[in-house]
């Protein structure tokens, strides 16, 4: 089965410390406050590497089951889901700069040549327009509350 790669990344500057990130972050629960793409989002045990949790985009009938694959305090975490057309990672950064900070979420698909016309019009399409603004939005709230 052949996989067609998907990457989209945004990057946002901000003077809000990796604490502050963190905080955010690691708060699965409350994830739509900052990304209105997910209707909900719940965490399974703890945020650490191997755990995992539930997230349901909006629009989507069920939940979906993601893992934490790395988990990096103040640094970053990325996780993993798999799901029937393929795979998908999410990948959120934190970078200290010499002129501001970097906070960046990137997100890889791999997905079956069988899905393309699926995930490219229904899923990729919401997260091409989605991420920017959910990255905005994480910096604006966290920037609220220094």
């Amino acid at each position: 089965m052949s996989l067609k790669k998907f990457r989209i990344s945004h990057t946002e500057q901000t003077s809000v410390d990796a604490d502050r990130i963190w905080l955010l972050w690691s708060d699965v629960n409350n994830w739509p406050i900052w990304d209105e793409g997910l209707e909900m989002s719940s965490l399974e045990g703890e945020f650490k590497e191997g755990d995992t949790f539930l997230l349901k985009p909006q629009g989507a009938d069920n939940p979906i089951r993601a893992q934490f694959t790395n988990v990096t305090k103040n640094r970053g975490f990325t996780d993993v889901t798999k799901l029937p057309f393929g795979e998908l990672r999410a990948i959120h950064t934190f970078e200290i700069g010499s002129h501001g900070n970097l906070l960046t979420h990137t997100i890889e698909a791999d997905v079956a040549e069988d899905y393309l016309d699926f995930f490219t019009n229904v899923i990729w399409a919401g997260m091409e327009i989605g991420l920017p603004q959910s990255v905005r939005n994480l910096v604006s709230l966290a920037e609220k509350q220094i």
